[in-house]
C-alpha cells in the first residue's frame, strides 16, 4: 500500500475577497464601482457615554462641534492627502465608522482612532464584510436612481453629507450622497447586505445607462 503523502505543517494561506469582485463599470460618463478595502465598524454609545462619544467625534473629525450629528448627517475627513474616515448614521444613536485600513482587526483600528480611553465605552461589531459598497457618480447617476430608490435623491433634498436608509428593488439599502467628483457631477454611496450583493448589482444596473 502506498504511503500518503505528509500532512503540510503551513495552514493554506486565504486571500480577501470583495463581495462584488472589485466590479466597476461606465457608461456615458457614469459609473458605478465597488467600494473595496474599506473596514466599516458599528459604533453605539454605551448608556451614560454620549458626550464623551460626541467630544471625541468631534476630535477625530475636527468638527468642533461637541454636539451629536443629526440623524442623517453623516460626519467625513477625506479629501486630497487626507486618510478617508467617514461616520454614516445606520440607526437611532448607531453608526458605521468606516475608513481606509488594511489591518486585521478593524475594531482595534476604530478603538484607535476614537481613543482607547472611549472603548469600554462604546459598542463596536466589525461589519467589513458584511456589507456590499458601491459608487454610482456621474451625469445619469440621479436617473439611476430614480427608477429603484423611492426616496427623493435630488440635490436639494440629499445634498452632500446626506445619509438615508431605504429600499432598492425590495433590498434593504444605506444611500449616502458624497462629495461631487472632479468632473462637477454627483456621486452616491449604496451599500446593501453582502448576501444579496449579486441581486443588488443586477437591480443597479438594470437602469440607464447602464441598460437602455
Amino acid at each position: 500500500m502506498a504511503k500518503s503523502a505528509p500532512a503540510s505543517k503551513t495552514p493554506p494561506s486565504l486571500t480577501a475577497q470583495s463581495p462584488l469582485g472589485g466590479y466597476n463599470a461606465a457608461v456615458n460618463g457614469t459609473s458605478l464601482m465597488e467600494v473595496t478595502r474599506l473596514s466599516m465598524v458599528s459604533v453605539a454609545p454605551l448608556a451614560g457615554s454620549q458626550t464623551a462619544f460626541q467630544t471625541a467625534i468631534a476630535k477625530l473629525f475636527k468638527t468642533g462641534k461637541t454636539d451629536s450629528p443629526k440623524p442623517s448627517a453623516t460626519v467625513a475627513l477625506d479629501g486630497s492627502g487626507k486618510r478617508l474616515c467617514i461616520l454614516m448614521p445606520t440607526a437611532q444613536n448607531q453608526w458605521f465608522l468606516c475608513f481606509d485600513d488594511d489591518g486585521a482587526n478593524p475594531v482595534d483600528a476604530a478603538k484607535a482612532l476614537l481613543g482607547k480611553s472611549l472603548s469600554k465605552q462604546i459598542a463596536m461589531t466589525d461589519q467589513s464584510d458584511s456589507w456590499v459598497v458601491l459608487a454610482l457618480s456621474g451625469p445619469q447617476s440621479r436617473q439611476t436612481l430614480e427608477r429603484i430608490c423611492p426616496i427623493d435623491c435630488s440635490a436639494s433634498a440629499m445634498p452632500v453629507g446626506t445619509t438615508a436608509r431605504t429600499i432598492m428593488e425590495h433590498l434593504g439599502a444605506i444611500i449616502t450622497r458624497r462629495p461631487d467628483g472632479d468632473d462637477g457631477e454627483p456621486c452616491f454611496w449604496l451599500l446593501s447586505a453582502r448576501s444579496s450583493a449579486t441581486s443588488f448589482l443586477h437591480a443597479i444596473t438594470g437602469s440607464p445607462p447602464f441598460r437602455d
